[in-house]
């Protein structure tokens, strides 16, 4: 390496500006992690508090909805459920599990139907046009799909991940929250528990 000839006051403002470089990394480096440090304390103190947020929860009341289903033809409340038992299926045609649980659902459907328990299907924040188009590419469902377009039922219950199913008993009490895709085992033990 060749070494040049620096007067000294050009290596004093060369070290200064060195200097500057290390001061200015070090402040973004210290920013960076306290800002990483304070997203995390903020995801804790969600966790510690999601349960008292307006999340519903078993043993509480069902919150009241009113609804209009998927064609616009009938508006669907929480009222035309009770004294039956009510499996309220919250999901969106972007949600995979959403998608895989469906046909089982419709399968199912007349079996619950005889069984004493209703089930509906809230889609959560989208158009009429889109969730139309889907549940033709499905084949159609015979369950009603209720319209949720500016998520006010979603927020209501307190929904964070779909799809999520709501077992709510024929006082309107809910039984259980069950988040996750449906197998036929957990159906079956839906139904019942809606009964109960």
């Amino acid at each position: 390496m060749k070494k040049t000839n620096q007067n000294p006051d050009e290596r004093l403002a060369a070290a200064k500006q060195k200097k500057k470089k290390r001061s200015f990394w070090r402040l973004m480096i210290m920013t960076m992690v306290l800002f990483a440090g304070a997203v995390v304390i903020m995801q804790f103190v969600d966790q510690a508090t999601r349960d008292k947020d307006g999340r519903v929860l078993a043993g509480d009341d069902a919150p009241g909805f009113a609804l209009v289903d998927l064609y616009g033809e009938k508006q669907h409340t929480m009222d035309e459920y009770k004294g039956k038992g009510l499996l309220l299926n919250f999901w969106g045609t972007f949600c995979e599990p959403c998608k895989k649980e469906m046909p089982l659902i419709n399968d199912n459907y007349d079996m619950m139907q005889k069984a004493g328990v209703n089930f509906a299907a809230v889609n959560v924040g989208e158009t009429p046009v889109r969730v139309s188009s889907f549940i033709k590419e499905i084949g159609g469902t015979e369950y009603p799909i209720l319209m949720d377009t500016n998520s006010s039922v979603e927020k209501a219950y307190g929904i964070y991940n779909l799809p999520v199913t709501f077992i709510i008993n024929k006082e309107g009490k809910v039984v259980e929250k069950y988040e996750g895709e449906i197998d036929q085992a957990k159906l079956e033990e839906m139904i019942k528990k809606a009964n109960e």
